[in-house]
Order: structure tokens, then C-alpha cells, then sequence
């Protein structure tokens, strides 16, 4: 019963994806499998933070729709995500899942009860935090017009003004919705151990946590954004551009990662951070 379960709501991720448009024909195969195997997981805390982490994003993704179609000529109808998109954003917290399953699986009433699942469970929840704290909700929060934009960290050492849209551009409102990203999953997390784990106590830390998390999760991505992941504007457009042509000028960074592998080694860089600390720190 449970696999048919994990299975009939790993299928309705995927076609809800294809329909609001959220995901590609590509991207909803990742999503059931990312799916198939957090659902799997004998902790319902997994799979809670798994779905939060879905709907919120794709909510976020078609907010203000009309608007991030003026920010960069790559953008697509509702997201789009394809399965290399959902692999950078996911791979981490799915590997974590499955070795919490390995290790754990039927033996926990509480994940929580043992320091190596406690360990797994910090790294599970600063991934998402990072990935629900992306700082890019900023470009469709606050109104901005060129130049608005600072980044946080330049090779030359200094803050600057960016187009909006660019890669590692931040400001003070997209650092709080990052905070606020990271909240929704410690408060996910928390409401599923008490209540469907059967935890004894509310764990109230993993809200801080996440928050950090999320906080500390944008900035690195922020930072990779602005140094290894170019940045060009369209005078033409006046957009944030992938193409270099004679219209294009660099904004910054260098032509060494993509996005997707940006916010890959910015989540997976975070889980392990926050996952160590948090264990040393907490416990």
C-alpha cells in the first residue's frame, strides 16, 4: 500500500508540474523520481519538506510572471524546469534521503532520536532552505529599475550597481525573503516531526536553522553568481542576456558555471555547512 502511495502521488507531482507548466516533459520525469524516493523515506518529515518546497516554488515561479519576462531573455512560461534543473535542486537532498533510508529505515520512531539521522536531517533541511531561499524572488518583490541591484561580492572587491536580474545581484528585501524562504521549511519540518513522526517535543531549533540556512544559502549563491557565472546585458533588450553578441556588454563574473550548477554546489555546499554546525553547536 505504501508503494502504490509513494507512486500515485509522485505521478500527480509530475503532471501537476506539466500543467501549470512548472516543469518540462524532461523535468517531470526528475520530479517522480525525486519523488518515488523522498516518498519512500519511512519519515513523513522528508517528503513534508519535499512538497512545501514544491508548491512554494512553484507558486514563486509564476508570481509576477509578466514582470520577469522583462529581466531576461531566458525566461520561459511558468518555469520549465527541466530534469538537469531539477537535478542541481534536488540531487543533494535526495542522496541525503537515501542514506538516511539505508541507515535508519524502520528503526526510528523519531528521527531525531539518533545523532547520525540528526546529522543527515540538518544537512536535509539546509539544503531546501537554500533552494526555497533563492534570492532571486527579489527581482519580482520590489520595484527596480537599472542599476538598482548591488551585488554582494565583486572581483574588485566592492559593492556595485547591477541590472536587476543579474547573477549575484542582492539587496536587503532579497536577503529577508531568503530568511523567510528558510522558515517555511523549519516550520514544515517542525509541525511534521511533532505531529506525524511522533516526536515527544516540538523542535523549535530547526526554525532558526532553517532560517539561517536560507540566509547563508543565498549568499553563497550569491557570491558564486558574481564571480564564476557571467553576466551580460542587452542594450538592445535591455535585459540580462545568455548570448554574447556585439549588443552585449559584461555586467560580471566569468564564464565557468551555469545556473543550475550554481545553485547545485551553493545547496550542496550549505547542507554540509549547516549540517555540521548545527550538529556541533545543537546536537
Amino acid at each position: 500500500m505504501h508503494i502504490l502511495i509513494t507512486v500515485i502521488i509522485s505521478l500527480a507531482l509530475a503532471f501537476h508540474g506539466l500543467r501549470k507548466k512548472s516543469l518540462a516533459k524532461s523535468g517531470a520525469l526528475g520530479a517522480f523520481l525525486v519523488g518515488i524516493i523522498t516518498l519512500s523515506n519511512d519519515q513523513l518529515a522528508f517528503t513534508v519538506v519535499l512538497l512545501v518546497f514544491y508548491f512554494t516554488g512553484s507558486r514563486l515561479t509564476k508570481y509576477k510572471a509578466e514582470r520577469k519576462k522583462k529581466l531576461g531573455e531566458a525566461y520561459q512560461e511558468g518555469g520549465q524546469r527541466t530534469a538537469m534543473q531539477v537535478a542541481c535542486n534536488a540531487l543533494t537532498g535526495t542522496i541525503i534521503c537515501i542514506i538516511h533510508q539505508y541507515y535508519y529505515g524502520g528503526q526510528l520512531k523519531c528521527l531525531l532520536d539518533d545523532h547520525g539521522s540528526r546529522l543527515l536531517f540538518w544537512m536535509y533541511i539546509g539544503h531546501y532552505s537554500t533552494c526555497n531561499g533563492d534570492t532571486r524572488i527579489i527581482d519580482v518583490l520590489e520595484p527596480q529599475n537599472y542599476g538598482s541591484e548591488k551585488l554582494l561580492f565583486c572581483l574588485y572587491q566592492h559593492l556595485m550597481q547591477v541590472p536587476p536580474g543579474t547573477n549575484g545581484g542582492v539587496s536587503p528585501l532579497g536577503l529577508l525573503a531568503s530568511v523567510l524562504g528558510g522558515f517555511i521549511i523549519g516550520a514544515s519540518a517542525v509541525i511534521s516531526i511533532y505531529f506525524a513522526d511522533g516526536c515527544n517535543r516540538l523542535y523549535i531549533e530547526l526554525i532558526p536553522v532553517a532560517s539561517i540556512a536560507g540566509l547563508i544559502g543565498s549568499i553563497i549563491d550569491s557570491i558564486l553568481g558574481a564571480t564564476v557565472q557571467i553576466s551580460l546585458y542587452s542594450e538592445k533588450s535591455r535585459m540580462i542576456s545568455n548570448s554574447k553578441t556585439e549588443e552585449t556588454k559584461l555586467v560580471s563574473g566569468y564564464d565557468l558555471l551555469d545556473n543550475n550548477q550554481v545553485n547545485f554546489v551553493s545547496s550542496l555546499t550549505t547542507a554540509l555547512l549547516i549540517g555540521f554546525v548545527a550538529d556541533y553547536i545543537i546536537g
